[in-house]
């Protein structure tokens, strides 16, 4: 928690070990943290996946393993009931402030950048 504090990100506390990250030039897009030891789960829900013929589902997959390849470090695109989400998953023992801002602004750029390139596959 003093890490987010610390941050100066907007945040809010939904239960014990959870905070939502929200920014208002993610458009929207909140970071669930949530501790739950050993781990520190970031996760944040780009988009609902609609119905999709299915060479559209194949390249909206194709991109998000790409993603995972070239521009994720630590985290990855991701498939959670029917939405698309991104995650990061660091252990908690030896994380250090560096660390944990490493991973929002990995997530931050996967809702700034990557969201429309993913969104332009949807249609």
């Amino acid at each position: 928690e003093d890490f987010i504090v610390r941050s100066e990100i907007p945040m809010s506390e939904v239960a014990p070990g959870t905070w939502v990250l929200h920014d208002s030039s993610w458009g929207g897009a909140q970071i669930v943290v949530q501790h739950t030891d050993p781990l520190v789960v970031f996760r944040c829900k780009l988009f609902d996946l609609p119905d999709l013929e299915a060479s559209n589902e194949a390249a909206l997959f194709r991109k998000m393993l790409q993603l995972n390849g070239s521009d994720m470090v630590q985290g990855a695109y991701a498939l959670e009931d029917s939405a698309v989400v991104v995650v990061e998953v660091l252990q908690s023992e030896n994380l250090d402030e560096n660390e944990f801002l490493a991973a929002v602004d990995s997530l931050t750029l996967a809702i700034v950048e990557h969201h429309d390139v993913l969104s332009e596959l949807l249609s």
